[in-house]
């Protein structure tokens, strides 16, 4: 296929998922509730239009028809429209996460330490908790609200709302993009233009920047680390340690690249900073209490309700097969030590797939969120451009350096797995008996009858209810403690109008802590 005609379909496909994105966002969004950015949203329309013009005359834009130049432009116009539409669609914090940053923000400001306050989400939905209450404290490294200060100075002194931090997500979402469309744009690859539909596809639909979810930044300074031996890319990789305990999933691989790729004395100083930049971003904190702050940092998410539409997690808390917590720190652990060694043993034929170890991992956690494995994506289009198709011949012996491992690691994950599954299973106290919707729908109440197994008093913390479009509603209810071999029925009922039940068929789960039931109501079948 002629080269010219390569860039002009990438231009085409291009504008194609720019306008259903457009399209997408302005359908998801209320009109009437945000005219602003509704407008800005179809006037970008044009944008789409002058990509599609350029695509059929790029002559226009240079007679010599140099394609790099026309890329540039292309990409240009992409990128600035969505920083400008995706500007004008922070409303909110989005998330309890981005409002939790600006209150440790504030506490910061204010003299206090962030790892010793406790925090509330005013505005967005809570993460609640198995014991029932919700996630009150601050949880990730430093450099997570650290980042955030110079807009948080000017949004304090426009008297600005406090969401429109979300803007630094916005911006480094942009300069990610710029940053993969470089590196492609080095080797003249016609692809390197598709690296600006991952602003579209993946940032504005799954793990959209503007709606609060920040983990662009630590795989902007991720990139960084990866492209450069030199001490900003030390610097890099220890801003993004810095920033959320997910980029520690990569930092072995990272480093294993670092070393087995290079001689010491040429990357001494990528380690040097790197080190260094995680001692002066996060000791004042130890300093200031290294209790708070080990014991907030260096946790795990068994604490909070299993949420996620892939990975483990989902046949836990799916009732297919439930297992202990425990589990999945346990077998995200193993399932590393397996991943390095295969990274490290491999590392000649396997150098340049860093970022799939990650994404392997993140399947084997408790709380698998979208940008779990979405983070990983963009930065695996760099990869592509650095790899050699020409591998290395290696002597590889099957059997003992992938089967045996594999065999230990798979017995291992198994064998435990049926123990966590069965441990559950026999201690698990709880069962649901029956649920009645109340009133008609869309009901937003239920009497739920529920039956404690256990020769112990039952204490229920939390009921969720979830419809096929939404699993995490989580209700409110009557304090209840059931009785030893007994049964008892709960008043549950949801705490905002639109989480209410508008089906006939949906799924109530009922918590003791970590244990669970689930009971599938199907309102057609009740008489």
């Amino acid at each position: 296929m002629d080269i010219q005609l390569r860039h002009k379909i990438l231009y085409i496909i291009l504008a194609s998922i720019m306008l259903y994105t457009l399209y997408l966002i302005n359908f998801r969004n209320n009109i009437l509730t945000h005219p602003i950015s509704a407008a800005i949203t179809s006037f970008s329309f044009f944008s789409v239009i002058t990509i599609i013009i350029i695509s059929l005359y790029p002559e226009l834009l240079d007679p010599n028809r140099n394609l790099s130049k026309i890329d540039d432009y292309v990409v240009f116009i992409a990128t600035s429209t969505f920083l400008i539409v995706s500007i004008s669609l922070i409303s909110s914090y989005g998330t309890d996460d981005m409002e939790y940053i600006f209150q440790a923000l504030n506490y910061l400001f204010s003299g206090k330490n962030p790892y010793l306050a406790n925090y509330y989400p005013y505005s967005v939905g809570p993460t609640y908790l198995i014991n029932g209450k919700i996630a009150s404290t601050f949880v990730y490294p430093p450099f997570s609200f650290l980042v955030y200060i110079p807009f948080y100075l000017l949004i304090r002194l426009t008297s600005a709302p406090g969401y429109y931090i979300n803007i630094v997500n916005v911006i480094f979402d942009v300069i990610l993009i710029i940053l993969i469309y470089l590196e492609g744009r080095k080797k003249q690859d016609p692809l390197a233009v598709l690296s600006v539909i991952f602003l579209y596809l993946l940032t504005a639909i799954a793990i959209p920047p503007f709606y609060g979810v920040n983990s662009v930044i630590p795989a902007t300074f991720l990139l960084i680390s990866y492209l450069r031996d030199d001490k900003w890319g030390g610097i890099s990789l220890g801003i993004a340690s810095s920033f959320i305990q997910l980029s520690w999933l990569a930092l072995p691989f990272i480093l294993i690249y670092k070393l087995r790729n290079n001689k010491i004395s040429k990357i001494k100083n990528y380690l040097l900073y790197f080190i260094l930049t995680i001692i002066i971003i996060n000791l004042p904190f130890v300093i200031l209490n290294y209790k708070a702050f080990l014991y907030n940092i260096f946790t795990t998410d068994i604490n909070t309700i299993p949420v996620g539409a892939l990975g483990l997690t989902v046949i836990n808390y799916a009732g297919v097969y439930q297992l202990e917590p425990w589990f999945f720190t346990f077998s995200e652990s193993v399932v590393s030590i397996f991943l390095i060694y295969i990274y490290y043993r491999f590392f000649e034929i396997l150098k340049q797939s860093i970022w799939i170890y990650p994404m392997i991992i993140s399947w084997f956690m408790w709380r698998t969120l979208t940008e779990y494995f979405f983070l990983w994506i963009p930065l695996l289009f760099v990869t592509i451009y650095k790899m050699d198709y020409k591998l290395p011949s290696i002597k590889i012996n099957i059997r003992k350096d992938i089967g045996v491992p594999l065999f230990i690691l798979l017995t291992l994950l198994l064998s435990v797995g049926v123990y966590a599954h069965e441990t559950y299973i026999s201690t698990n106290p709880l069962k649901i008996l029956n649920v009645q919707p109340l009133g008609k729908q869309p009901y937003s109440a239920i009497l739920v009858e529920v039956k404690n197994l256990g020769n112990k008093p039952l204490n229920i913390t939390l009921v969720r209810v979830s419809l096929p479009n939404n699993l995490n509603m989580v209700w409110n209810f009557t304090y209840t403690l059931i009785p030893p071999n007994s049964s008892s029925i709960l008043f549950a009922y949801a705490p905002y109008y639109n989480e209410t039940i508008n089906s006939t068929v949906f799924t109530v789960e009922v918590y003791s802590y970590y244990y669970f039931a689930t009971y599938k109501v199907n309102v057609s079948n009740i008489s």
